[in-house]
């Protein structure tokens, strides 16, 4: 790997693409990261990026302990491709700049997402919007990865729009600690054991604490009532699914360690049966149906990168629609797992001397 001060090669004159993982001491970074390792992205050269605090660490990638370097214009340079998961304020800081390099930047925070002219792409849904762009190119971009529970919402979704229409949609969300990231990881576990030593109802641990509990509220609650985190589905899901597609959701932080859950209620254009919904998205790319007697736990999906649905019903209170039960891994497909599908399809439409064709 070549030090910091030497001159990266371009494109033409080298095989693969040279990757930056943005944030990659975190939780989804590193996930990337291992993924990457498995993709068939052509990796000429990783280099891990993070706060100058963690530049002292390494990263494992291809056997080897790469180091982390701290992030700064100068580390952008060269860089065909950008997975970045380390905050809104990083990707704001940082993601105009090496997009201004050349990079293109698939960025996993909510920094960019409602942007005009910036793509929200989960592929299985609206893959098109990322033609034209093409890492290697010397023409940078950036493209947002949706919200985790935006993204297992309208996978799901997608299929009965296509067979059916869709009127609107009522959801609520069971989310897992890890979506908010490693310190609330950390946070959960030593509440979890304050709780279980003390052998109280956890007067100790801080009220906001999912310990033992749900909280009914992710994110600040704006005048209306809704929850950051509400909003952001509420706005997401049409701009992905390319279609007015009216959401009313509430947000639920559950005690789980990995792995979101949801309770879809769907009303559709037209008539649409528990075994049509269950056909459409058995066909589906990247959705699992479960046996109508199995319900999909979030236990039993982590590790998985497929959208889980079960327990479908009819919504008996419209008047053609469908009830079921999404469970996905939100750390793969809510996350790492869709910036590295985003990744593939641009890497398969780099010019031929980036990917080594």
């Amino acid at each position: 790997m070549p030090r910091p001060e030497e001159t990266p090669q371009p494109p033409s004159a080298r095989t693969g693409l040279r990757v930056a993982v943005l944030g990659a001491t975190g939780l989804v970074g590193r996930e990337m990261t291992r993924l990457l390792e498995e993709s068939r992205i052509p990796v000429a050269e990783l280099l891990p990026l993070a706060s100058a605090r963690r530049a002292d660490r390494t990263v494992r990638f291809r056997g080897e302990d790469v180091p982390v370097r701290a992030v700064s214009a100068d580390a952008f340079q060269g860089v065909d491709l950008v997975l970045a998961s380390a905050g809104g304020s990083v990707s704001r800081e940082w993601l105009p700049v090496a997009a201004a390099a050349g990079a293109v930047c698939v960025d996993n925070t909510s920094a960019f997402r409602m942007d005009d002219g910036v793509p929200l792409v989960v592929p299985e849904v609206n893959a098109a919007a990322l033609d034209g762009i093409r890492p290697g190119s010397g023409r940078g971009a950036i493209i947002a990865n949706p919200n985790c529970s935006t993204i297992q919402l309208v996978v799901a979704l997608e299929p009965l729009r296509r067979a059916f229409g869709i009127e609107r949609v009522v959801v609520s969300t069971y989310q897992s600690i890890s979506g908010a990231g490693r310190g609330a990881v950390d946070e959960f576990r030593a509440a979890t054991t304050t709780i279980m030593d003390a052998g109280d109802d956890g007067a100790e641990v801080k009220r906001e604490s999912p310990a033992f509990d749900v909280l009914a509220r992710i994110g600040d609650i704006e005048d209306d009532g809704v929850t950051t985190e509400e909003r952001k589905m509420v706005l997401e899901t049409p701009k992905i699914m390319g279609a007015d597609v009216p959401v009313d959701v509430t947000c639920v932080r559950v005690p789980v360690f990995t792995g979101h859950a949801e309770s879809v209620w769907v009303e559709t254009t037209g008539p649409v049966s528990v075994e049509d919904a269950r056909r459409v998205m058995a066909a589906f790319p990247g959705i699992t149906v479960t046996d109508a007697t199995d319900v999909p736990r979030p236990r039993d999906v982590a590790g998985d990168t497929d959208v889980h649905v079960g327990r479908f019903r009819d919504a008996r209170t419209a008047r053609h629609g469908v009830q079921f039960w999404v469970v996905a891994d939100n750390l793969l497909k809510g996350a790492a797992w869709n910036a590295i599908q985003i990744a593939e399809r641009l890497a398969d439409a780099a010019t031929p001397a980036a990917a080594g064709v």
